[in-house]
């Protein structure tokens, strides 16, 4: 039953979370502990409460949500490498870091990305644009605009 499950939600659960995290050894890794974490806990499935597919993605949007949770606490450990002057200081009181994690699910993807790469992978913008396959200023234009609408997002 384990392998039929595998094998039937396997795509999707990768499809879900490269959607939401750029880097593809993290992705590999976050539907490996979404399997694992569904096999363990599948004596206790109840078909009466969820189809399994819906039970599925709870545990795969969860892993996405542990998984910048741990990011987030982590990236709150060090200091966070960034070029651009201002907008660090904007983000570095933990209250302001859970509102930036809680804003960055509202972006598109390009956007997130970028964002993701450059403030907590600690990427410059020029390597994330090469890592997205963009020019480094088609990235700069994405980093200004998303800055903007992040800026709109956290107004008290």
């Amino acid at each position: 039953m384990q392998e039929q499950i595998y094998l039937d939600y396997k795509e999707k659960v990768a499809r879900y979370i490269s959607g939401r995290v750029p880097d593809p050894h993290t992705v590999e890794d976050l539907v490996s502990g979404v399997f694992v974490k569904a096999f363990a806990a599948l004596p206790s499935y109840d078909a009466g409460r969820a189809s399994l597919s819906t039970w599925i993605y709870s545990i795969t949007r969860n892993a996405v949500i542990d998984y910048y949770r741990t990011l987030r606490q982590f990236s709150e450990l060090q200091e966070l490498p960034v070029e651009e002057e201002g907008i660090e200081e904007t983000f570095l009181n933990a209250e302001m870091l859970t509102r930036l994690a809680e804003a960055v699910p509202v972006l598109e993807k390009r956007e997130r990305d970028l964002i993701i790469l450059h403030y907590y992978s600690g990427h410059t913008l020029k390597a994330a644009a090469q890592m997205m396959h963009i020019s480094y200023s088609y990235a700069k234009l994405i980093h200004g605009s998303t800055l903007r609408k992040l800026r709109k997002l956290l107004e008290v």
